[in-house]
Order: structure tokens, then C-alpha cells, then sequence
């Protein structure tokens, strides 16, 4: 699918979202990994609208990274989600997932290269059900998601990650998504849905 020539400005998201940083060369190579289907072209304004509403957007890159936003990807809970973001990274080279969600107080985050997980934390808003992998020098430095559940345990506690930490962590290991805004990027992306 080519795009054309043209010049679009990124629009900020992050905020009960959930989304991928991939390494890809373009939005098609990225959705064609992902397997998107009902693809359109998409402006970062319209996709990113999309993507709230249940749909999957791949922007264009800012830098190395491709961002895909949606609430139309699966969630860290989702069964086979290790899986598949150990898959999408053989096929990229390098995926990570962050999901932020206030209602709940869910938060995640993935990081998997080279079809290797490094890395997977959820906390569901009571406990930690994912912990997956050594913590990363940037999660320590952040203080967050050190440590297992432990409820009974204060120092657990104070791990517990909120949204402000999940975008802190975006920022560390690629792109923080609310601080995007106006970047000028090439083309326009891709909107679509995932097969479930």
C-alpha cells in the first residue's frame, strides 16, 4: 500500500491508551506484521481518534519508532499476549507495549527484541499478575514495578505505578506519546482493526 507524498503532524496520545513501540520502516510493513484488516489511510488526527475508539492506528515513524496506538490491541491480561509481542519482535526486530488505564489503575509494559521477551510487568489495579523477566535499569531508576505482589508488604506499595510512571517509561525506552504533539512526520498512517 504506498501513501504518496505529503507531511502530516503527530497528535499526542497516551492517556487510557493502550499502544506499541516497533521498530519498522514504514507503517505498511508494521500493519502487515500486526496482520491489520479494513486498513485506511489515515491522518495522525483521524487514527488517533480511531484508535480511542477501538481501532488500531500505525503512525508514521518519529525517529526509529512506529507507534501504534488502539484499545483495539490486547491488553496485558489477554491469554497468548506474551506471545504475541515475543512474535511481533521477531518479525520487527524490537516491540514494546505500555497500556494505561486510570479507571482500573492498570498499568503495563512489555519490552521483547529479536523474538526474546526482556521484559513484562502488569499490575491490575490490585495485584501484579505478569512479572516476566529482569527489571530494567529504567524501572529501577523510576521505582517502579520492582518487586512482585506482595500486598501485605508497604515497600510493594510504593513500586505500584501509576500513568505518570508508564509514559516516564515510554520516554526512557523510545517515545513518551504526550509530548509528540506537532512533530512533523512523513505521509500519513494506517487505520484498521486486528483479527481476534
Amino acid at each position: 500500500m504506498a501513501f504518496g507524498i505529503g507531511v502530516d503532524r503527530a497528535v499526542p496520545f497516551g492517556y487510557q491508551c493502550w499502544w506499541l513501540a516497533v521498530t519498522a520502516p514504514d507503517p505498511s510493513t508494521a500493519a502487515d506484521v500486526l496482520g491489520l484488516i479494513r486498513r485506511k489511510r489515515a491522518t495522525w488526527a483521524h487514527g488517533v481518534g480511531l484508535a480511542y475508539d477501538g481501532a488500531v492506528f500505525v503512525a508514521p515513524p518519529i525517529g526509529p519508532w512506529v507507534l501504534v496506538p488502539g484499545r483495539g490491541l490486547p491488553d496485558a491480561a489477554s491469554p497468548d499476549f506474551l506471545e504475541w509481542v515475543v512474535g511481533l519482535s521477531a518479525r520487527l526486530g524490537h516491540a514494546q507495549f505500555f497500556q494505561t488505564y486510570r479507571v482500573t489503575g492498570a498499568c503495563a509494559w512489555a519490552l521483547a527484541a529479536d523474538g526474546r521477551l526482556r521484559r513484562a510487568y502488569h499490575f491490575d489495579g490490585a495485584g501484579v499478575p505478569l512479572f516476566e523477566g529482569e527489571v530494567t535499569a529504567d524501572e529501577t531508576a523510576l521505582g517502579i514495578g520492582t518487586r512482585p505482589e506482595s500486598p501485605d508488604d508497604e515497600a510493594w506499595w510504593d513500586t505500584v505505578p501509576g500513568e505518570g510512571d508508564v509514559l516516564a517509561l515510554a520516554r526512557r525506552w523510545s517515545v513518551d506519546p504526550t509530548t509528540i504533539e506537532g512533530v512533523a512526520t512523513d505521509g500519513h498512517g494506517i487505520t484498521g482493526r486486528l483479527r481476534h
